[in-house]
């Protein structure tokens, strides 16, 4: 009978997954499958996604706090890549609102041409541009694809924010690239822990390919990003999860909480506190290489 891992965070001792009465280490999940591909994007550093492990997962503040942080390396675009639009752009665009949305731009031109990209952009005073979408679908059989190519042709790296859930439709075409890093949110809660082994594994089915081995592929190249969205700071679930999966993901990350997040209101990159903004700067060094 197979092993019943549904239980594999709640069954570790309060005190944590070391010391005396602790249970002994979960055995995780093989992977399978894997993804061929060199990194790297013309010169530019990687695009990253941000996607949501379960709903409430910090994946617009995350999406926010790296292109915050990139923007000051090259020219950066934040993209709501949500099926029918999130608040990213209500939240990060603390210069200037654009009325042009995401869809508007891709067929700026006519003819399936986008039009000038900066000029369609929200801004952020952290130097980075916003595109927002709206929930209409995108027109003639375009895809995220079709954004990822205006974005990279116009000189842009984008940070997408997926939101959840992460097997929605449009984001197909970005978790299949294997020159965009993957940041699987969560927030620091023992059930999103939980569901993040099924995420992986769905991961792995989907966009994997056969002989990648422990720590290859798509998973291979997954950071995990623990949102504390609470304050306190416990770091046990953190901790299980490095415990559980390094070697498997590539980095276990967390962010701290911070009132200036937490206030849901417009997320100014200079306002976050300086363990904030440590916190995104080791994550992009790490996701964007």
């Amino acid at each position: 009978m197979a092993e019943d891992w549904s239980r594999w965070l709640d069954e570790t001792p309060e005190g944590g997954a070391s010391g005396a009465g602790a249970r002994s280490k979960a055995s995780v999940v093989r992977f399978r499958r894997g993804r061929d591909g060199e990194d790297g994007a013309g010169g530019l550093p990687r695009p990253i996604l941000v996607v949501g492990g379960c709903g409430g997962a910090g994946t617009t503040t995350t999406a926010l706090g790296l292109a915050g942080e990139l923007a000051g390396e090259t020219a950066t675009v934040a993209v709501d890549a949500t099926a029918a639009g999130s608040d990213l752009a209500l939240r990060g665009a603390d210069e200037h609102l654009h009325p042009i949305s995401l869809q508007s731009w891709l067929y700026g031109r006519g003819d399936d041409e986008p039009a000038p990209l900066k000029e369609c952009l929200s801004r952020s005073t952290s130097g980075y541009g916003l595109l927002w979408r709206d929930a209409a679908p995108l027109r003639r059989r375009a895809t995220y694809l079709t954004v990822a190519r205006g974005v990279h042709e116009a000189g842009y790296t984008a940070v997408y924010d997926g939101g959840t859930p992460i097997a929605g439709r449009q984001l197909r075409p970005l978790l299949d690239d294997a020159d965009v890093a993957l940041v699987l949110a969560i927030p620091a809660r023992t059930d999103a822990a939980n569901r993040l082994r099924v995420t992986l594994e769905w991961l792995d089915d989907e966009f994997g390919s056969t002989g990648a081995g422990p720590g290859g592929g798509v998973v291979g190249d997954t950071t995990v990003v623990i949102s504390h969205q609470h304050p306190g700071g416990d770091s046990r679930i953190a901790e299980h999860l490095r415990e559980n999966l390094s070697g498997w993901v590539r980095d276990i990350r967390e962010v701290p909480y911070d009132p200036h997040l937490a206030r849901g209101e417009l997320v100014r990159h200079a306002a976050l506190a300086p363990a904030t903004r440590r916190a995104y700067e080791q994550l992009l060094a790490g996701v964007a290489s």
